[in-house]
């Protein structure tokens, strides 16, 4: 399937715009994702994430067709993984009108030795996204974190993992597999579901992979593709282009620690307990380091905040004064070099008997990230 152009020029509120595109100077790129949401009153919030070799990590603008670029508030560059920084901002433009908008960050360029290129693999990227703005009503087409997509690719071993998008209100998701031009090849045997997201490769392909011949440890095989919303009469919503890295490994290596995902089903006024687990080398959870990364979510108020202790691993939830939805909380495990992250689904319905409020809303306190994720298991 041919990818999306969404350099050509776009209507917006009824005018003619032509994306104009950054030109900042940058290297050392592995992979990131632009996820797009607006208000009822056009103030778009784009959440970057990008992921670069940890000696070389750059903070980058984004731009909009027809409204302009934005350099963005960062956090704190995210150094847990010794494979890899991950720096997150946030990019905020008023629109001007309805219609659809044109997202773009590009620069030069990717780590060099990516197996799946034909050449260099040095070279200049652009990542994409676009949103609909209807000009009166919020939206947040895809929820998506893409840091809780597992990296790591276990030799001979079935990898099964899930990029964990989605779709907002009434709208449904779709997956490509696009390549992120100049990526020659997906992996090797490497596919995505195109009606569920589930990211897939054979334990007879994982087998073949080697590792990249340079300096940089864990960028192997670049993988890329769109996520697509669409309403219930086909019209294009939201779309969000990725771009990533698989890291092979053996089993005789230290491998990432694997968190286990909990989904849990209650109703509004219970409180959650639940215990999160993970594995690593055969190691108890007790052995890993825990990070609170917090409720992650879209629009609304909620009463109560969940907890996470990073000691015991116990999750507690006072639901009391919450709207109905699904809710996520994220953890992070490490043991010092690798990392993974894990999700708590809460599932909060209605009390049969208590009107439902006219509007629900999600609680969020962070980057959008909703969706149940499946992860990649070790063998």
């Amino acid at each position: 399937m041919t990818k999306p152009n969404f350099k050509l020029a776009i209507m917006a509120g009824g005018v003619a715009m032509a994306l104009a595109g950054t030109a900042a100077e940058a290297s050392h790129f592995r992979g990131g994702a632009l996820i797009p949401t607006v208000s009822a009153g056009g103030v778009l919030t784009v959440s970057s994430t990008t992921f670069w070799r940890p000696s070389a990590v750059n903070q980058l603008a984004v731009s909009v067709g027809g409204v302009g670029s934005n350099a963005g508030i960062y956090a704190a560059d995210d150094t847990s993984d010794s494979r890899f920084t991950k720096a997150s901002g946030t990019h905020t433009f008023q629109l001007t009108g309805a219609g659809t908008y044109a997202i773009s960050m590009s620069s030069c360029c990717r780590v060099s030795g990516i197996q799946n290129f034909v050449g260099s693999s040095s070279t200049s990227w652009t990542m994409n996204s676009s949103i609909f703005w209807n000009g009166s009503s919020a939206s947040a087409p895809i929820l998506f974190n893409f840091s809780n997509v597992q990296p790591e690719v276990l030799r001979g071993a079935n990898y099964n993992g899930n990029l964990g998008a989605l779709g907002g209100a009434g709208l449904t998701l779709s997956y490509d597999q696009a390549l992120n031009a100049p990526i020659a090849s997906q992996p090797p045997g490497f596919t995505i579901n195109a009606a569920t997201g589930a990211l897939n490769i054979s334990a007879a392909n994982t087998a073949t992979y080697v590792d990249n011949p340079t300096s940089n440890i864990g960028a192997d095989y670049s993988f890329s593709g769109n996520i697509f919303a669409r309403d219930g009469s086909g019209a294009l919503q939201g779309q969000v282009e990725f771009e990533w890295l698989f890291d092979a490994v053996n089993t005789s290596s230290n491998n990432a620690p694997t968190v286990n995902d909990l989904i849990i089903n209650a109703l509004i006024g219970d409180t959650v307990n639940a215990t999160v687990t993970a594995t690593d080398d055969g190691l108890p959870s007790g052995l890993i380091n825990w990070v609170d990364i917090g409720l992650l979510g879209g629009l609304g108020t909620c009463t109560n905040a969940p907890s996470f202790n990073t000691g015991t691993q116990a999750f507690s939830w006072n639901t009391a004064g919450c709207t109905a939805g699904t809710y996520i909380y994220q953890v992070q495990a490490s043991d010092t070099l690798l990392t993974d992250f894990g999700t708590i689904t809460v599932n909060l319905g209605q009390r049969q008997g208590v009107p439902e409020p006219a509007t629900l809303s999600l609680f969020g306190l962070g980057v959008l990230a909703l969706g149940a994720f499946a992860r990649r298991r070790k063998s």
